[in-house]
């Protein structure tokens, strides 16, 4: 009985729920903070964060070798595994902020929505310059969204928390500094990753000859880069006091029109790749003429 191939092996004994399981872990001795402190806590934490990236990287490996002939990117799960990466890398260098109470649920989602939606959750890569540039400028600018997201929402917890002299809590937040500088920046590397995405697709449609701009997921795309291009022109001009309440709320709203982006992408019909496109959606569009073609007539011959 012949050997079998390192992605079977790894998908046959890693699943979804190795590293989900020990992410969940994770998040119940964040929330145990709130409650109690604890000496073994900082270790039990990296532990188990450390096991579920490991087992996630080994999933990740092992799917991608098995969508490679589709070309296809795993879109949520590669999401959560960089964004469990960020947080590992924080659970070291600042171990006494709870970040994972925050970063830990949307990780868990996105996990779910990889494994509820298995067949819309992919994400063109292609084997080209632009098609990579393009899968991976996106995956990296929805990454910084949500992480920007994040960085908001603790912005305005600490924010009411300070502001109505509320109590310490048995953890530490970041500072309000802080958290500004970081959302500050994110708004300002989500608008060049998914502007490079987006003008990277438009010359990759470019090269196969025609750019469907009526595309749900192309103007949507635009849309988002806009508002994100805008919110950076107003950080940059516009810098009265309580700024970082106003860019906390902008990474709100950037994270909500990248859920209606990623919404557009599961349920409208759309030209778009992804794990599989049907003729009935490319005619759509008309990139393809899916008419059933005609069998050629033999020539009929002349009467002598």
């Amino acid at each position: 009985m012949g050997r079998k191939p390192f992605n079977e092996l790894l998908m046959g004994n890693i699943s979804v729920f190795c590293f989900a399981a020990s992410y969940t872990v994770a998040l119940l001795l964040e929330l145990s903070r709130l409650f109690f402190r604890s000496g073994i806590r900082g270790v039990l934490l990296i532990s188990f964060a450390s096991a579920g990236l490991l087992a996630q990287t080994l999933f990740v490996i092992a799917r991608l070798a098995e969508e490679s002939a589709r070309d296809t990117l795993d879109w949520y799960l590669l999401v959560a595994w960089v964004l469990a990466a960020i947080y590992l890398y924080l659970l070291f260098y600042h171990p006494k902020v709870p970040l994972g109470i925050f970063l830990l649920p949307l990780i868990l989602a996105l996990i779910a929505l990889a494994e509820y939606l298995p067949e819309e959750s992919g994400y063109p890569m292609g084997k080209s310059a632009w098609g990579m540039v393009h899968g991976f400028s996106l995956l990296l600018g929805t990454v910084v969204i949500f992480f920007g997201f994040v960085g908001g929402l603790i912005y305005l917890i600490q924010s009411r928390r300070l502001q109505k002299k509320q109590m310490a809590l048995r953890f530490r937040l970041p500072s309000l500094e802080w958290t500004e500088k970081i959302t500050a920046r994110c708004i300002v590397f989500a608008t060049i990753l998914l502007g490079t995405g987006v003008l990277s697709g438009i010359a990759l449609n470019a090269q196969e000859g025609e750019v469907p701009w009526s595309d749900p997921v192309v103007w949507s795309s635009g849309l988002l880069l806009l508002w994100l291009a805008a919110a950076m022109l107003f950080n940059a001009l516009y810098r009265p006091s309580r700024q970082g309440r106003k860019i906390a709320y902008l990474t709100l709203v950037s994270a909500v029109f990248l859920l209606l982006v990623l919404a557009v992408t599961r349920f409208v019909p759309s030209a778009h790749p992804t794990r599989e496109i049907t003729t009935e959606k490319l005619s759509h569009f008309k990139l393809i003429d899916t008419t059933t073609p005609q069998e050629p007539q033999e020539p009929q011959g002349v009467l002598s």
